[in-house]
Formats: C-alpha cells, sequence, structure tokens
C-alpha cells in the first residue's frame, strides 16, 4: 500500500491553519506525514499551539512543523519536500479543506495505475466545504465541477457583455509551454477502473504527485517565488506522465481577499512569470518573440476586464498588467543565465516596494 505525506506552505494564517488541519487528520485514509512550512516570523508560536492541539488526535501521524528563513512560495514548498519520504506528496494551501475520503479517493488512482502512467492526481474543487458528518460527506455529489451562484438569466447586462471573455480565462491561456504544446496521454484503461479524466494542467491548492515524479524534476522552480508555480511543476511532470482528475476526491478551497496593493503586484507576476518560466525552460527555437509579446498582451487585457468587472479604485490588476508589458523587452534580451540572476532580485524588490519607479533598474 502506496503512503503519502502532506505540505502545506503558510505565512502569517494560523488561525485557517488550525481548521484545515482537522480535515488532514480525519482522513479515511490518513497520512504518513504532515508537513508544514511557516514564513511567518512568530512560527515557532504557531508550531507550539498546533503540535498541542493535534498531539492527542493525531497520535499515528509524524507532525513536522518547520519554518522558513524566505517567505516564497516555492521556496517552502522545496522545503518540504525534502522531508517527505512518502510515495506521494499532497500539496495544499492552509485554506484547502478535504472531504473526508478526499486522500482515498486519490491514493487509488496511484495504486489501480499499475504501469506508473500516472504522475500526478489532482482534487476535484467543489463549492461548499465539507460537512461535519461522515454520512453527508460521502453521499454529496462529487461529479460536478464548481457552479456559479448565478444563473444565465440572472447575469446582468455586464457580465452578459463579459461572457465571450471567459474562455480566455482557462487554465491553459494562463501559462506558455516550454515545448509548444501541451503532453496527454492514453489512460483509456485506467480509466475503466477509476473516475478520473485527462488534464494537462494543475490548480496549486488541491494537486499531488508522485514523490519520484516531483523529485526527478528537481521540485519546484525557485526562479519565481510565486504565482503559477502549480502550472509550471505540473507541465514539467507531464512532459514524462500523465495528469489526471479524480472526479471522487473532493476538496473545498476558502480563498481570501487580497489587499488592493497586492492586487497590483500580483497582476504584475501573473503576467511576468510565466514568460519568465518560458524563456528559461523553453525548448521551442522559433516564433518565441511572438509567443510571449502575444501572452503579454492577452494578459493585461484580462487584467484590465477583472477590473471592468469587479470595480477596484485605481485599476490595480490593469496597472500592474501594464507595468509587467513594459518589462517583457527587458525579459527577451536577457540569456538565462541573466534571467536567473535578475528575475529573483525584481520580484523582491517589487513585493518590497510601495512605489513602482524604481523597477526598471
Amino acid at each position: 500500500m502506496l503512503s503519502w505525506s502532506a505540505i502545506i506552505p503558510t505565512l502569517n494564517r494560523g488561525a485557517i491553519l488550525e481548521r484545515s488541519l482537522p480535515t488532514i487528520v480525519a482522513q479515511t485514509r490518513p497520512p504518513k506525514q504532515i508537513i508544514v512550512v511557516d514564513a511567518s516570523d512568530e512560527w515557532e508560536l504557531s508550531k507550539t499551539r498546533i503540535l498541542n492541539s493535534f498531539a492527542l488526535t493525531a497520535k499515528s501521524i509524524e507532525l513536522i512543523y518547520v519554518g522558513s528563513d524566505k517567505k516564497s512560495l516555492t521556496y517552502q514548498q522545496n522545503i518540504g519536500l525534502n522531508f517527505c519520504d512518502s510515495d506521494v506528496v499532497f500539496y495544499l494551501d492552509d485554506d484547502s479543506f478535504m472531504y473526508i475520503d478526499c486522500a482515498e479517493e486519490i491514493m487509488e488512482v496511484y495504486e489501480q495505475d499499475e504501469e506508473d502512467l500516472v504522475g500526478g492526481v489532482m482534487a476535484l474543487m467543489v463549492p461548499q466545504p465539507p460537512s461535519t458528518s461522515k454520512n453527508d460527506q460521502k453521499n454529496s455529489p462529487s461529479d460536478n465541477p464548481v457552479q456559479t451562484n448565478k444563473q444565465p438569466n440572472q447575469l446582468n447586462l455586464w457580465d452578459r457583455f463579459l461572457k465571450p471573455f471567459h474562455k480566455l480565462w482557462h487554465i491553459q491561456n494562463l501559462f506558455i509551454p516550454y515545448d509548444g504544446m501541451y503532453h496527454r496521454y492514453d489512460i483509456s484503461e485506467l480509466a475503466k477502473k477509476t473516475s478520473i479524466n485527462n488534464v494537462v494542467l494543475f490548480h496549486g491548492c488541491r494537486m499531488t504527485f508522485r514523490t519520484s515524479a516531483l523529485k526527478e524534476i528537481g521540485g519546484f522552480e525557485e526562479l519565481i517565488s510565486r504565482t503559477v508555480n502549480d502550472l509550471d511543476v505540473s507541465y514539467r511532470v507531464s512532459r514524462t506522465s500523465a495528469l489526471v482528475l479524480a472526479r471522487r476526491a473532493k476538496l473545498f478551497h476558502e480563498q481570501t481577499a487580497v489587499s488592493r496593493i497586492h492586487r497590483y503586484k500580483n497582476s504584475v507576476l501573473v503576467v511576468l512569470n510565466p514568460i519568465a518560466l518560458f524563456l528559461a525552460h523553453r525548448t521551442v527555437k522559433h516564433g518565441v518573440n511572438i509567443l510571449v509579446v502575444r501572452f503579454a498582451l492577452s494578459r493585461a487585457l484580462l487584467e484590465f476586464l477583472r477590473d471592468c468587472a469587479n470595480p477596484n479604485r485605481g485599476f490595480p490588476h490593469a496597472r500592474g498588467a501594464w507595468l509587467a508589458v513594459k518589462l517583457v523587452p527587458k525579459l527577451m534580451q536577457m540569456d538565462k543565465q541573466q534571467l536567473r540572476e535578475w528575475y529573483p532580485r525584481f520580484q523582491a524588490e517589487l513585493l518590497n516596494k510601495e512605489n513602482d519607479s524604481k523597477l526598471f533598474s
């Protein structure tokens, strides 16, 4: 029987972590390890509180709680991987709430995969948090994706105007594939045994991988500190093995609102990070400039539409995207070594500065 470990990077969110951890401990198929990597300044206080809370309820689970000297998601994810000694690793957000049989459904996919065709399995995100009742969890619908609360006839005029653009938000349009294509595999035989769908990229709050597949690619790419790290790592795994969605493995993601200054900075990174990653990992030889410029302009349009759909004072998404577009030529002039030296410094300056006027140096 395969073993699994849960890795949860966190930063200044001890309260929500204390709420989500019990859903991991309570799994019908418990983990071998729970590894929390905390970049908070006072992480040791959280460690003491968490370990005391679960000392009695998680006796059979190894609880590892470590600090991170960098406030970087990819760095924290790699720290957690260094502690993992299980066959499968679950990467969960600190606000991801697993249904009680989520791990059981995911592990079944790995164990039915006798040919080791699958390198990663993603849980199904559902719109309601798990019930405290085990029966309620197991009997709730599981094969339907998250649905919006609005019905087509309830959409306002602006929503209807934006509807043609919704397809542009598809995950495949938020990333530039390094090989010029997405990798797909024949999973038809495995699909006869388990309830799965083929996918080409993962969403970070609910992704799992064979530990060997993740270590084979060198873990997470620390060229970036956050944003699209999930798309990058899942794409690199997909180069050699299949990625699938387990339709019966349910998970609820409780997203926390982001402040206006963070919206601006995040928009810079959601445009530039995929470009930096593509330039660092690409095997594509021709049409690179066209791919990069087209991606940057399309993402800038999406960020502008995001501000229009949910009016934000000062258009933070659009302003962040415009800064990113202006920096694209600078990235394209760099070789891979220059990119790896400059881009992490740029991210650190962006995240630490209130004013963007000095970000072009």
